[in-house]
């Protein structure tokens, strides 16, 4: 089967657990490759088994080549450790990969677990390099969307994955089923710590605190139970140039870069908190 068929046979299965985010309504059927709702609101699958949920592109900070840059470094088993974590509180069923970026969580998870993963994100470019390819087995489905308007129906998903990611807290508890799980992932305050202590030697930029967003989310979900996980990443001179030119840490010092790269560093510290919710 080509990528539509695929995304077709995906969208099949799972129908109930969709919803129109113009509308709010069902889904009634997706055929010839097109998936239309009751009030015939129609989106189109893309050639490359996606589907795009927005009125019109959203422009980010993160441009093809950055997008590129970070399939580069997670591809090379830079987040390995911290999926095996993220993995082992799934249990099946339909997954959300909340702000998915190019994909590449959302393709391991999908090949180390079971279930039905969806890989969201705003980004239109990250989404086209995410249905590049060949297509993986077994088979995500890749959508443009709005954390937002989530194109889900009420307590429609079984899991949601939340990386280094914006979240939409009362979107996900609205898709959320019950007995379903919501695993989020933090930067520590050391993530990183080598990169930006190159970067930024001293000043606001020189330390990170992840207090802000963990207190949020604890403030939304009381009952959550953290965990923590470092490690060090070996690093060579093409593994570093991607991280320099994947991460926002590093936009401030687009006029040191050439330095920068000539410094290098042969490993970087991977810290993240991980933070999951049971319903």
């Amino acid at each position: 089967m080509n990528k539509v068929e695929l995304a077709e046979q995906f969208i099949s299965k799972q129908l109930p657990n969709f919803q129109c985010p113009i509308c709010k309504s069902n889904f009634t059927e997706v055929q010839s490759g097109t998936l239309i709702c009751v009030n015939n609101h129609s989106f189109n699958i893309a050639k490359k088994g996606s589907l795009f949920f927005l009125n019109a592109p959203v422009n980010t900070e993160y441009t093809a080549e950055m997008l590129n840059y970070r399939h580069q470094f997670l591809t090379a088993g830079f987040f390995t450790p911290m999926m095996e974590q993220v993995v082992s509180n799934l249990n099946g069923g339909l997954i959300l990969d909340a702000g998915s970026g190019e994909g590449t969580t959302t393709k391991w998870m999908a090949q180390h677990s079971n279930g039905d993963f969806v890989g969201l994100d705003i980004s239109k470019p990250a989404i086209n390099i995410a249905g590049s390819g060949i297509a993986p087995v077994p088979y995500p489905l890749f959508m443009v969307g709005d954390l937002a308007h989530l194109p889900f129906a009420d307590h429609g998903l079984d899991a949601i994955v939340n990386i280094l990611s914006p979240a939409n807290y009362s979107e996900f508890d609205r898709t959320l089923a019950n007995g379903g799980v919501l695993v989020k992932v933090i930067p520590g305050n050391h993530y990183l710590q080598e990169l930006r202590h190159l970067v930024y030697p001293n000043g606001k930029h020189a330390t990170y605190d992840n207090s802000l967003v963990k207190n949020h989310f604890i403030e939304h979900y009381q009952d959550v139970q953290f965990s923590k996980l470092s490690y060090e990443f070996p690093l060579n001179s093409e593994l570093f140039t991607a991280l320099f030119n994947m991460t926002p840490l590093t936009w401030q010092a687009r006029d040191r870069k050439d330095a920068i790269l000539n410094t290098g560093l042969k490993k970087i510290t991977a810290e993240f908190e991980i933070g999951v919710v049971r319903r």
